[in-house]
């Protein structure tokens, strides 16, 4: 009987280890933030800067360097994954453990204080009230604006004299041209000169309401004494007889028949027969003095 012999067992295969370094300039722990690497003992980890991935940095008592790794995280299963150009890569680690805890510490203090400015609830907006009377009205809501244009006249007059004052004492502005002081007093007094042609128009325009609404009673009482006499008239007017016209053509709703042929014929012939000879003994005038 042949002796059964067993298969050979595949020995377990572990993670390949190399001994080659990249030729890329070394990184530095530094240059990371403390947000991009990770130096807790035992879980040294950052982020690589040609494919941003978390990657494990291996040979921490040694020589430390980029795991090799793919462009694509692990938990993203590509059909042809590319091998990321950093792997290998040595990294110098120049920043101790303790001085990156207290950056991250210092990151989750500014981080908490921010959240904790943010408001967390809600708010409604506010109801609008009422809008506010525009400018240009603000002269038509109460006596305030009476007081408007006397007050405003002085004014004018004193900044007047303040620009005729300074053109006096400014050998500049005597001159035709113009310091700051002058020109800060001539736009004072342009502003008031303004104010007050708005204050004056406003008052004309409130004299000219207040007139107009003195006057309608008047205007209904002077109607109400004219009324029957206009009523009169019409009924007068509607009473005259209108003169017949022609026969043969119907008068239309609301006109006169107005008659189109004359009463008188022959005479009317005999006009038509002078107006013509008239006429030929003028042109020949004419055709003879040309």
């Amino acid at each position: 009987m042949a002796a059964i012999t067993a298969e050979p067992k595949a020995r377990k295969r572990r993670k390949t280890r190399t001994k080659n370094i990249s030729s890329l300039s070394p990184l530095l722990a530094s240059q990371f933030t403390a947000s991009q690497i990770d130096l807790t003992p035992g879980k040294e980890h950052a982020i690589c800067p040609a494919c941003t991935c978390w990657t494990p940095i291996t040979g921490v008592l040694g020589t430390p360097v980029l795991v090799p790794h793919h462009t694509t995280p692990y938990h993203d299963r590509t059909p042809n994954p590319r091998r990321c150009s950093n792997s290998n890569r040595r990294i110098v680690l120049n920043t101790a453990p303790e001085a990156w805890r207290e950056q991250m510490a210092e990151r989750t203090e500014v981080s908490a204080s921010v959240a904790s400015r943010r408001a967390t609830k809600v708010l409604p907006k506010p109801k609008r009230g009422p809008a506010p009377t525009p400018v240009h009205r603000l002269a038509t809501q109460g006596p305030q604006s009476a007081p408007a244009l006397p007050r405003l006249v002085p004014l004018l007059e004193r900044a007047r004299r303040a620009v005729d004052r300074h053109h006096a004492a400014c050998p500049l502005c005597r001159a035709g041209g113009r310091c700051e002081t002058g020109r800060a007093l001539e736009v004072r007094a342009a502003e008031t000169q303004a104010s007050c042609t708005i204050a004056r128009e406003q008052l004309h325009r409130q004299e000219r309401e207040q007139g107009g609404r003195s006057a309608a009673p008047t205007r209904r009482s002077q109607w109400a004494a004219v009324l029957p006499a206009v009523r009169d008239a019409d009924t007068r007017r509607t009473s005259v007889p209108v003169p017949p016209g022609r026969a043969e053509v119907p008068a239309q709703a609301g006109t006169a028949n107005v008659p189109t042929e004359p009463e008188n014929l022959e005479a009317h012939d005999r006009r038509q027969a002078e107006l013509g000879k008239q006429y030929a003994q003028r042109k020949g005038s004419v055709a003879l003095s040309a």
